[in-house]
């Protein structure tokens, strides 16, 4: 399976957190790349506690292919 890139969009107004691209292999989430770089960091272990609910993505797995 191919991995797949999401960049997250969530609003957080009135908090200043930087939203990331994070890196799934299916429904787990095994990895990040820091907002402003792209440099890919990895997990040791996937995250299964990593939750998309109350969150907003956007798929952006082309533009790192």
């Amino acid at each position: 399976m191919a991995l797949k890139y999401m960049k997250e969009t969530t609003d957080w107004t009135p908090l200043k957190v930087m939203n990331h691209t994070y890196i799934f292999d299916g429904a787990m989430c095994i990895g990040y790349i820091k907002e402003g770089t792209t440099e890919k960091t990895f997990f040791k272990t996937p995250s299964k506690l990593f939750s998309k609910s109350r969150r907003t993505f956007k798929n952006v797995t082309k533009e790192y292919k």
